[in-house]
């Protein structure tokens, strides 16, 4: 078999019996991750955009929009709320796809999983599935340089995640997977150029409703080429950057071992792009290891990697969507504050005067020996003479090999819950979430995050 039909066979056949126990524990956390991301999202000014968007566009009330108080087509709600749960940069990580990869792949299942009404099982199994897909292709193209040639992976290979999540929910045999992973290759789209701006998470949004409308349209007939993967103008050749791609790590234990449980995923403590966050950790903990002041700040000097660099390069930035891809930034408000929070991301917090004061002190030194994202170092020198330096290069909380508590996930599920929905639906939901697996309609869930006061 071909590349692209092995990977069709993985989505028909896999099932939540062949899944090892702990993708499954992983799985469950990461929906009630996105989902409560989806609830913070729509709260936000793309959020509400959206919103009105696919309200005003119509479509048959099948799927529910997260927070909008009403239903839509499984392909608007798909694009509202994978947009929604992108809009606040809240969401989880993937080593594989250097992007993230539940953003793409939760709300097109959500939404043909209420149109089908399916089950909580059947939800965790098209996730997983879903997941595995994005991340296989993530480690061909990924190493070729996907993502240095300016694409986001999360669009990319998410549009790719979600048409096999939603291939597998939609129930569709071997030959019609084949198509919606063709159609979905022809609507992959997102440059990285728009991190910073509302087009960032509308990536993930328009992802998830590729995915859905890849494997309706199969699932009627519609055709594409059938070995999309491998072909010499097909996904991986057109996508890949200069470096070679290995097709082979696509179908290297495919279906056997599970990257949900090998490179993971990392859930985040902070509401901006990952790249910030070691930088945020280490300032952090400076502040309280020596009780820094920001009015006693002379000078903060921070060395970061290429990766952070280029990720997070708004050096003064201007909105609070720039502020998430702003080390300047995020190092001043948590220095300011002692935390960085939901509410720090406006454009009135960014252009705070005491915020913008403690901005002009900082410079960012670029080595690019430094590896990934959690590994920097930051000099504060004081006004009286004192400098204080710290290394940060431990895994950051959140990561696979630090995992977030049980009280640490729900509480940060209860925090962006809690904007929309009432303490009942809040508990409710995130007691659906917790024993998924015995769930017999998604619909059920689904309604409890629909925010009825807002129809």
């Amino acid at each position: 078999m071909g590349i692209t039909e092995q990977v069709a066979d993985f989505i028909v056949n896999t099932t939540i019996q062949k899944m090892p126990s702990q993708a499954v524990k992983i799985a469950k956390d990461a929906i009630l991750d996105c989902l409560g991301v989806m609830l913070a999202g729509a709260a936000t000014d793309e959020g509400k955009i959206m919103t009105r968007f696919v309200r005003d566009v119509g479509g048959n009330p099948v799927s529910t929009v997260v927070g909008g108080g009403f239903r839509t087509s499984a392909p608007w709600a798909a694009l509202a709320n994978g947009t929604m749960g992108h809009a606040e940069d809240f969401d989880d990580s993937g080593f594989a796809i250097l992007g993230h990869p539940s953003v793409p792949v939760l709300p097109a299942i959500l939404a043909l999983g209420e149109q089908c009404k399916a089950s909580g099982k059947d939800v965790i199994e098209a996730y997983i599935v879903g997941f595995e897909v994005e991340s296989k292709l993530g480690l061909a193209v990924i190493p070729s340089g996907h993502y240095g040639r300016g694409w986001h992976a999360t669009a990319t290979l998410g549009a790719m995640g979600a048409a096999a999540a939603s291939a597998h929910m939609l129930k569709l045999d071997l030959n019609q997977t084949r198509m919606a992973l063709g159609i979905a290759a022809s609507q992959v789209s997102g440059v990285r150029q728009n991190f910073g701006t509302m087009t960032k998470p509308f990536h993930a949004g328009h992802a998830a409703r590729n995915g859905v409308v890849a494997a309706m349209l199969a699932k009627l007939g519609f055709t594409a080429h059938a070995d999309i993967i491998e072909e010499k103008l097909g996904f991986c050749n057109v996508f890949k950057g200069d470096n070679p791609c290995e097709l082979g790590s696509i179908v290297s234990g495919l279906g056997e071992t599970y990257e949900i449980t090998t490179s993971g995923i990392a859930f985040k403590l902070f509401p901006s792009c990952h790249e910030t966050h070691a930088c945020i950790h280490t300032v952090l903990d400076l502040r309280l290891e020596h009780g820094i002041e920001p009015q006693d700040v002379e000078s903060i000097d921070c060395v970061i990697s290429e990766l952070i660099a280029t990720v997070a390069f708004y050096t003064e930035p201007k909105t609070g969507l720039e502020g998430k891809f702003s080390v300047e930034y995020c190092i001043a408000r948590a220095l300011y504050d002692g935390k960085v929070a939901l509410e720090d991301f406006t454009d009135k917090s960014v252009n705070q005067p005491q915020v913008r004061e403690i901005m002009k002190k900082i410079r960012r030194h670029l080595d690019p020996s430094q590896p990934g994202l959690s590994l920097i170092e930051m000099t504060i020198k004081m006004k009286d003479g004192r400098e204080f330096y710290k290394r940060s290069d431990e895994i950051l909380k959140g990561f696979p090999q630090r995992p977030l508590s049980r009280e640490e996930l729900t509480g940060k599920y209860r925090q962006c819950a809690r904007i929309l929905l009432s303490a009942e639906d809040v508990e409710r939901s995130l007691a659906l979430v917790e024993s998924l697996e015995n769930l017999r309609d998604i619909s059920e869930l689904t309604a409890t995050v629909m925010n009825q006061t807002a129809s």
